[in-house]
């Protein structure tokens, strides 16, 4: 928005120009000048905007993202999960809080290896940590040989730049992660793929491993990590199996389908465990013959081709480990956040619900008995206040008597504006006709549609605690946002279905109605 300086320079030379044009105007009588002063009008307003986009651009700073700040986030974050009442979800999201908090403080840098099934990714561990695959995870050619996630150590004194390892405070850590893949079939396939996923997404550094030209899956998945802020290396896996021609051609469309979001030089062609080779021995002597038959064959194997990888790997640990791993730890709290926030607000409306739901009751009964319609005006008025009294408190926004009364007004004056109050009227009653019963209780239809409409309400400022809880009270944008949500849930209720379960939950409640009848 435009600033109090630039909306004066605006005024101004608004009245300026309007007053040369006028003046013009008048010596010249011409249309001419006053579409002039229109224009110079135009090019004012289109220079200040111009102005304050610039100034937008040039004030507005990149959020600082350092160990104190994440440290400050992760405190605010703690603070929502401790207001959670459920003792389970409180304590699953303050033990994840604290996990985060525990690897900031180590150094923990979590490389995760990620692709589909049988890419080759349990080789890459294998390979990246010297081992073969019976010293660490089993390979095979079947999909979905990696059941579960597996974490193994990597030496960052062996592996990583050593100068930037002593400039840390802290003894930095590797972890290894080796994922079930993705794009199994079955139940237990999907669940292993969800698990994988999860796994990327606490990921410092992203390995993903890819057999060939990148599936239509295997982009999705690539994209979709590489948008969520991962540092990610595409590790092309057994290029021994493809020709030199071939191999270049598959190199060339990896760079294409990446391009925009993939640095070239994070594009690495490997070898994790080729292929065996085979080996014929034959007699010295026999061999210039051209009939000779090897003494000797067997299947050699040969070592893993992955130093691109690990130069890579190194690089990235020595430039910028601090940063991924901030970043990362900075992704990890915003999503426990959002977790947070959304447990809390998924508890504080069920527990807004029942509230509203005691005072629609209330507000029912109070109806019913009362025999003068001016009195239940005022007696809904007053019991509709309250209700938005212990609302608010459950959403830790605590409103005051004239708050709430100014609040109820504004839901009051909105249902009347959209003709709630006539509606509900005509749809209670069509509803209590259908069940003889119902409509034999005299009263019901004026008491039903006080707690019909008390809902709408209700429902409404539950809505509105959720989505805008710090406009003004009684400001435009407040009035504009409630009447908003009042039509919103007015429309969400319209239907047979929705009145015929209204009206039976209203009756049959513990406080019936017609128990005042006499």
């Amino acid at each position: 928005m435009l600033n109090s300086r630039a909306f004066l320079y605006l005024g101004l030379g608004t009245v300026v120009v309007l007053a040369t044009g006028n003046a013009i105007a008048t010596v010249v009588n011409d249309w001419q000048a006053i579409s002039a002063a229109i224009f110079l009008v135009g090019g004012a307003l289109l220079f200040f905007n111009l102005r304050r986009s610039l100034g937008d651009r040039v004030h507005s700073e990149p959020e600082t993202i350092d160990r104190p700040g994440l440290q400050k986030q992760l405190q605010h974050v703690k603070q929502t999960i401790a207001k959670i009442s459920d003792l389970s979800s409180r304590q699953d999201l303050m033990q994840r809080a604290e996990h985060i908090a525990s690897n900031l403080e180590k150094n923990q840098f979590r490389i995760v290896v990620f692709g589909t099934g049988s890419a080759g990714k349990t080789s890459v561990i294998n390979a990246l940590l010297g081992k073969t695959s019976k010293d660490s995870g089993k390979t095979a050619a079947t999909i979905g040989t990696t059941q579960t996630a597996q974490t193994y150590v990597y030496d960052a004194e062996r592996n990583s730049d050593r100068d930037a390892v002593q400039k840390s405070k802290h003894m930095r850590q590797i972890s290894l992660v080796d994922t079930p893949g993705i794009q199994e079939m079955g139940l237990s396939g999907r669940g292993r793929e969800l698990e994988a996923t999860r796994l990327a997404h606490a990921a410092d550094l992203l390995i993903f491993v890819t057999a060939g030209d990148l599936t239509a899956v295997e982009y999705q998945q690539f994209k979709y990590l590489v948008g969520l802020g991962k540092r990610v290396i595409l590790a092309f896996n057994k290029t021994d199996c493809y020709l030199p021609t071939d191999l270049a051609l598959v190199e060339a469309k990896l760079a294409e389908r990446t391009t925009g979001f993939l640095s070239a030089q994070d594009i690495v062609a490997i070898a994790a465990q080729p292929n065996p080779i085979k080996v014929r021995q034959y007699d010295t002597l026999a061999s210039t013959s051209p009939n000779a038959q090897p003494v000797k064959e067997w299947l050699e194997t040969l070592p893993p081709d992955i130093a691109a990888l690990k130069e890579r790997i190194e690089q990235i640990l020595s430039s910028e480990w601090e940063q991924l791993l901030l970043k990362n730890t900075h992704l990890q709290i915003q999503a426990l956040k959002r977790e947070a926030q959304l447990a809390l607000q998924k508890l504080q409306r069920t527990e807004a619900e029942k509230v509203l739901t005691r005072y629609q009751v209330i507000v029912a009964t109070t109806t019913f008995a009362n025999p003068l319609p001016a009195l239940d005006l005022v007696a809904s008025a007053a019991i509709n206040t309250q209700l938005l009294i212990e609302i608010s408190r459950i959403y830790d926004r605590p409103f005051n008597l004239k708050q709430a009364q100014q609040t109820a007004s504004i839901i009051a004056q909105s249902l009347l504006q959209l003709g709630c109050v006539e509606l509900a009227t005509t749809a209670i009653a069509t509803c209590l006709k259908t069940n003889a019963v119902t409509y034999a209780i005299g009263g019901s239809v004026q008491a039903i549609a006080s707690a019909y409409l008390t809902h709408i309400g209700g429902q409404s400022f539950i809505t509105y605690l959720e989505q805008q809880p710090h406009l003004p009270i009684g400001s435009s944008p407040m009035k504009n946002t409630l009447h908003e949500f009042c039509q919103n849930t007015f429309r969400s209720t319209q239907g047979d279905y929705f009145f015929t379960n209204f009206v039976s939950n209203i009756l049959k409640d513990q406080l019936h109605i017609s128990a005042f009848k006499g």
